[in-house]
């Protein structure tokens, strides 16, 4: 595996928030950045390191966002997101590789598109703490949905990464006012381990948002999903780093 790149990610984030009243807030927002992606992959043969054997080093991600919070005590917050990850390589193999029933000889030129598109839905109650501190906790159902083509000459191997999981939601928010009294920092972990699979992410974030219209976060996002068919199929990604987004709130 080739050494870790850091990735950069820039993002633009615009909020929307629509309130009815005090009590219930609409919000929603979307970002374009670059992740650092590194992983392996298997169908029917031993795995293929997505660096090494077929040439990723960094995707491109865009997402978007649906927030509805309240202040109804006994009814969930909700939050609604969406990733998508999709990049493609060229690589000429020193070895032959396996992949989906197909062998790809060395030496000829290997192109290779990856597309995932993952859907997350959270209910989550938060429990307000001293000082400012927020605690939020509750229950993401995490669709992942996406494909891996190698392609070289006349020969196709493709692999499906398709898979619906429950995961427990973990926050804290907390004002940072040493700083300012609009900073604030964060973290999130959205997490399952099954036998098979393995999906999780985290983000550690800080902040801050002007009285008027502009703010903006920094932070580091990563993602691991491990899915095993229990077949010879196996996928084994992670990819994140860290962001910049400026953020528009009404």
């Amino acid at each position: 595996m080739a050494l870790a790149r850091v990735a950069l990610g820039i993002a633009t984030t615009v909020c929307v928030c629509a309130q009815a009243n005090a009590a219930a807030q609409i919000s929603a927002g979307a970002y374009n950045w670059n992740s650092e992606l590194e992983g392996t992959v298997a169908s029917g043969a031993a795995a293929l390191d997505l660096d090494d054997d077929l040439g990723f080093g960094y995707s491109r991600q865009t997402g978007a966002m649906l927030q509805l919070q309240h202040a109804a005590a006994l009814l969930p917050q909700v939050s609604l997101r969406y990733l998508s990850l999709r990049e493609n390589s060229q690589a000429l193999p020193g070895q032959s590789l396996a992949f989906d029933s197909e062998t790809f000889p060395a030496g000829q030129p290997l192109h290779s598109d990856l597309e995932l598109g993952i859907l997350d839905g959270t209910l989550y109650y938060a429990f307000p703490q001293e000082h400012g501190l927020r605690l939020d906790a509750g229950l993401t159902v995490r669709n992942l949905d996406g494909e891996l083509i190698l392609e070289s000459n006349s020969r196709q191997g493709q692999q499906a990464i398709e898979d619906t999981l429950p995961q427990l939601h973990l926050a804290a928010h907390y004002p940072f006012r040493l700083l300012s009294d609009n900073a604030y920092l964060g973290a999130e972990v959205n997490g399952v381990y099954l036998k098979d699979d393995q999906v999780t992410d985290f983000t550690l974030k800080a902040g801050w948002r002007s009285d008027f219209l502009f703010g903006v976060e920094v932070g580091f996002n990563q993602m691991f999903v491990k899915l095993d068919d229990d077949s010879d199929s196996a996928i084994d990604l992670k990819f994140g780093g860290p962001y910049l987004a400026l953020t528009l709130n009404f």
